[in-house]
């Protein structure tokens, strides 16, 4: 085997170097290069067009951050990837800078609403995080100039998330004509919080599990950021990102902000305060309130029924299908990502995410009929936003960086083609005559309309420099979505007036039979799904000057086939060391690296001694490029002393250990499955020193080497959510079976082992979540005439990486707590766990000023037993038996780097209790 703490190194280096920025796009098939002077743009050939307009839009941005950012160091890499109906980015600076880019434009995200070009915004956003991120100076320079671009030499990477994507948000909307910080969303998001008085502060907006949870690093930061550039300068940004780059103690923020002439605690608050909403004009009713994602309504034709999303963050998103007026819940059905819906007549056609394959997320649209039945219409059909009227269905139809109005039957055939065009929800009319849209083209929004018939009569009714959105029929005219005062409010086109005036603005009307508006908004605790009155007399809609759009410029560029190596090479090196006493004293190094796809990952170590004259190494590939298996190749050597006998022999062993693998994997969206299959090697020498007959002084010594082969397969489904104290509603199974053959004789063995986990919701909700019951079962057998048992006892535990290598943390396939590892050994082994986990506290804060911080608390309750025994011994699955509780406790470190610390005691059958600490789940 390899040895434990290279081993070790090993998981930490591939699991810090697959990161998103590598493993959002599927690294099979042909992939193309375009070379530019700061740039490697990959891209498949299908959309080389796209790929052309982002090399520019990447140098474009280079050279508008290099006027204010220093510029970082080498070739940057971009990749483009289809893969995944949604839009996004991935930002990493280790091994070398790179950035993926999702094509998929933002269609109806509130979030995203606000852009000249999703492809400009999205660049400008991901190359601010290589600017700053990659910046290092004073020590971190010269342990760079040293190391390489090793993991944690980085010093802006240890800066808070509301620094980090902050900076991004800031520039985003600084170098185009639309970003976050110019749109409503993020001033909903800090206007809730600052509305009721309980604003996040510099060390509360964070990566925490409470509303807003990811969304308040973005909001905050860019706020904040906004409001110093313009009362303290351009100059203000810059200044701090060159200090911070160089300070010794890099999580510090106040003192670098002092530096740069900002006082941090003033400065936020009077930021946060620009956010704070007006007095309300409009007063509105909750309907449902505390919601992770955004509960858009639908009114069926007949005016009776009204779905929305459910999603409390409690379990699975849920389509509502509610009673108008009693707002009774008659049924609803589980749902996954990016849910979008409409009636047609009494069913609902819904488009939602899913995997189409191990590397791929597509859209599709399924049918959920009166009697219950939900039948699947599309398969990698990549549709979004159904809309229906008349007994018209109509839904956008993605393609890279674009997406079309589509008409039923044919859905992936676009309706209507603009140039340079994306667009928003197409609905119908009641009658199905005419369509209206919003429409994105020319950096600017628009709501334009069409006969059903005739796209190319398209009429533009209403054009703005912010987002247009959300279009609804309303007897012949028509809401819609806009900003108003700073924040987003309903319109109705056709008297051209302002419907609606709330406080904290006001999204995705649906007009209820009495005349009301049902409309979504932010509040302190979540989405919120409200109903007012509209408004009988407003201010008109006031012209908008539009901004005039630049495109990318033209630049030169050189096509090649895609290369691996460039991206791939070693880009820095760690020292490593440890003392085998007389056996060696081993120095050497190690490093890793992977290409900017993801087709290629390794690990690579060598360390030497040289008295006595020894090397030992390790070196580890993952091989993606099949795209589905993933092969894996594996090598290693490891000397450790035995002992020294009376007359003075150094007896020391070398244990040798290669494997050669393949893992194919499946996805749903909240299942999976795994197989590997893999032919594995393990041998072992001895050697003297002074050399002399092993078997005169040691018992046992001889060489052995053991082929065969292992199959593993996992399988599972399980739902997971932020305000969960762990997985729940599903179950969990694992099976591993090795056969082992010794070269030489006639000695073999089989493995065989088999982990389980059942997680079932049980019990009232306490606090911020329901309590978990927990069970997990496993058992193992080992035939054969070659030595090995299993043992059972101890504590299980994840593992906590330290840095540079190094972790802490062990797991154990036999775990009982309050004994120690081996208390019981045996060729047959089973253990039972059963856990009650109850929530304690949602805290969601940082401790004072420290980069560390507590998201959640949780308590278990528990008892475990298990026994080991040999074949022909009765089982005694008691033997073992404890009961105990654990405090589990969801800290964060590096301000936004989560860590899960488990602190209990267990009481055995027989002996003292027992305190124990580790880190992570255990199931």
């Amino acid at each position: 085997m390899i040895t434990r703490h290279a081993a070790r190194r090993t998981l930490f280096f591939l699991a810090v170097l697959t990161t998103p920025a590598a493993s959002q796009a599927n690294p099979a098939g042909p992939w193309r290069t375009l070379h530019t002077e700061h740039f490697r743009v990959h891209f498949r050939p299908s959309y080389r067009g796209v790929a052309v307009e982002a090399a520019g839009e990447a140098e474009r941005a280079f050279r508008l951050l290099s006027t204010e950012l220093h510029p970082p160091r080498g070739v940057i890499d971009l990749t483009l990837s289809d893969d995944i109906d949604t839009p996004n980015g991935f930002t990493t600076t280790y091994p070398s800078n790179r950035f993926t880019i999702l094509l998929t434009p933002p269609v109806t995200d509130p979030a995203l609403q606000t852009y000249d070009s999703w492809q400009r915004l999205v660049i400008v956003h991901e190359l601010t995080h290589v600017f700053h991120l990659d910046r290092s100076r004073g020590i971190w320079r010269t342990l760079q100039s040293v190391f390489g671009r090793a993991p944690g030499l980085f010093p802006n990477q240890y800066q808070p998330s509301w620094v980090i994507e902050g900076l991004a948000t800031y520039y985003e909307s600084r170098f185009t004509a639309g970003g976050r910080a110019e749109g409503s969303y993020h001033r909903q998001a800090v206007g809730a919080d600052a509305g009721v008085g309980k604003p996040r502060s510099p060390w509360d907006a964070l990566l925490f599990s409470r509303w807003p949870d990811g969304l308040a690093p973005y909001a905050y930061g860019s706020r904040f950021w906004e409001y110093l550039s313009q009362n303290g300068g351009d100059s203000v940004i810059p200044r701090f990102n060159e200090r911070t780059a160089g300070q010794l103690i890099p999580f510090r923020v106040g003192r670098p902000l002092r530096l740069a002439g900002v006082p941090l605690e003033d400065s936020w608050k009077r930021a946060v305060a620009t956010a704070v909403p007006g007095q309300p004009v409009t007063t509105s009713t909750l309907i449902a309130g505390g919601l992770r994602s955004q509960p858009i309504p639908r009114i069926s034709s007949d005016n009776r029924s009204v779905a929305y999303l459910y999603d409390d963050g409690r379990g699975a998103r849920r389509l509502r299908v509610t009673g108008v007026p009693s707002g009774r819940v008659l049924r609803s059905h589980r749902v996954n990502g990016q849910v979008s819906y409409d009636w047609l007549g009494d069913t609902l056609i819904v488009a939602q995410l899913d995997y189409a394959g191990r590397w791929s997320v597509r859209s599709d649209l399924w049918r959920w009929t009166p009697d219950g039945g939900w039948h699947r219409l599309t398969r990698g059909g990549r549709l979004i936003e159904p809309r229906a009227g008349g007994a018209v269905l109509m839904a956008l139809h993605l393609g890279p960086a674009v997406d079309a109005p589509a008409f039923a039957p044919q859905l992936t055939r676009d309706a209507v083609v603009a140039a340079g065009a994306t667009w928003g929800p197409s609905v119908p009319s009641p009658d199905g005559q005419t369509v209206v849209a919003a429409r994105h083209q020319n950096g600017h929004w628009a709501l334009v309309r069409w006969p059903t018939g005739s796209p190319r009569s398209l009429e533009v009714l209403f054009e703005s420099s912010s987002e247009v959105a959300d279009p609804v029929w309303m007897g012949e005219g028509v809401l819609f979505v806009t900003d108003a005062h700073e924040f987003p409010q309903i319109h109705l086109w056709k008297s051209g007036r302002e419907v609606t005036a709330e406080p904290l603005g006001a999204r995705t009307p649906a007009v209820l039979p009495d005349g009301r508006i049902l409309f979504t908004t932010l509040g302190h605790n979540g989405w919120e799904l409200r109903a007012v009155a509209p408004l009988t007399s407003a201010q008109p809609l006031n012209a908008f000057v539009l901004p005039p759009f630049d495109s990318a410029p033209h630049i030169v560029i050189r096509e090649t086939g895609y290369s691996s190596w460039p991206s791939l090479r070693p880009h820095f090196w760690i020292p490593l060391g440890f003392n085998a006493a007389q056996t060696g004293r081993f120095l050497g190094a190690a490093t890793a690296g992977t290409d900017a796809l993801g087709r290629y990952t390794y690990y690579a170590e060598g360390l030497l001694s040289v008295s006595p004259l020894r090397a030992q190494g390790s070196f580890v590939l993952l091989d993606d490029a099949p795209g589905n298996p993933t092969l894996d190749l594996s090598a290693s050597n490891a000397w450790s002393l035995v002992g020294i006998d009376s007359t003075g022999h150094v007896v020391s062993t070398e244990h040798r250990n290669a494997a050669l693998g393949a893992t194919f994997v499946t996805h749903r969206w909240r299942s999976f499955l795994s197989l590997r299959v893999a032919a594995e090697y393990e041998g072992r020498r001895f050697l003297s020193t002074p050399d002399t007959s092993l078997a005169a002084i040691c018992t046992g010594c001889r060489t052995r080497d053991l082929v065969g082969g292992s199959a593993s397969m996992a399988l599972g489904s399980v739902v997971a959510a932020p305000l969960t104290v762990s997985l729940q509603d599903g179950a969990t199974i694992s099976v591993l079976y090795r056969r082992r053959e010794e070269q030489g004789t006639s000695r073999w063995s089989n493995e065989f082992r088999v982990r389980g986990g059942l997680y079932a919701r049980l019990g009232p909700r306490l606090g911020f979540a329901y309590p978990v019951l927990a069970i997990r079962l496993a058992a193992g057998v080992i035939d054969g005439t070659i030595p090995d048992n299993f043992s059972i006892g101890g504590v299980s535990s994840g593992t906590a990486q330290i840095g540079f290598g190094q972790s802490i943390g062990s797991f154990r396939t036999f775990p009982v707590r309050g004994y120690d590892g081996g208390a019981a050994r045996g060729h047959r082994a089973a253990t039972v766990s059963v856990e009650y986990r109850l929530p304690l506290a949602m805290v969601g804060k940082s401790i004072g000023h420290l980069p560390f911080g507590t998201d959640k608390l949780a308590l278990s309750v528990f008892s475990d037993m298990g026994d080991a025994w040999d074949r022909g011994e009765g089982i005694r699955l008691y033997r073992l038996r404890s009961v105990g509780a654990e405090l589990v406790a969801d800290m964060t470190v590096s301000y936004d780097l989560p860590l899960r610390l488990r602190f209990g005691v267990a009481q055995p059958a027989a002996g003292h209790s027992r305190f124990y600490a580790a880190f992570g789940a255990d199931f």
